[in-house]
């Protein structure tokens, strides 16, 4: 009278406490960083990875052997994104200096990431990346504007090499 019906049910039961379990954790997300300079930015990112003990998998540091200006430095941001769509995070690293396609590049920053959605990120250092690491040395205030045809870059740099002989 029904006591068949009691076998079944107890190995339903069992049968779905024997199921693997879903994955409780994130995936790591992988980042792209695409650098304007050629030396000191990509070595800068590549030496914090290595501090942190990152894996080179997981944070990308894209090596151009020569300068972008910043609309060409995001356009090819956009391209290595558009190959491997498995980044989560693109920052794009370049310079205020004294470019004429900052404004432009940073426009097509916006325009992408409204547009697809994706998370292309703009770092921009003013007056250039230089300035980072002279902070690591000392705290300065200090407006670092050229007078003469020396750029606002060299001007940094030679603070940065008081710090930093080579």
């Amino acid at each position: 009278m029904g006591t068949a019906n009691l076998f079944h049910k107890k190995k339903a039961r069992q049968a779905e406490s024997h199921r693997r379990e879903k994955a409780r954790r994130d995936p790591i997300p992988r980042v792209l960083i695409v650098c304007e300079g050629a030396k000191t930015e990509p070595n800068y990112f590549k030496g914090l990875r290595s501090a942190f003990g990152l894996n080179p998998m997981n944070i990308v540091i894209a090596d151009k052997k020569h300068g972008l200006d910043p609309k060409g430095l995001v356009e090819y941001a956009v391209e290595e994104y558009k190959k491997d769509h498995d980044f989560n995070d693109v920052f794009c690293v370049f310079d205020r200096d004294k470019h004429t396609t900052y404004n432009a590049a940073l426009d097509k920053i916006s325009a992408f990431r409204m547009k697809k959605g994706a998370k292309l990120h703009p770092i921009t250092s003013i007056p250039c990346f230089e300035i980072w690491l002279l902070l690591h040395f000392t705290y300065t205030t200090r407006p670092f504007c050229a007078a003469c045809d020396d750029s606002n870059c060299e001007l940094v740099m030679s603070e940065l090499k008081q710090h930093m002989p080579d």
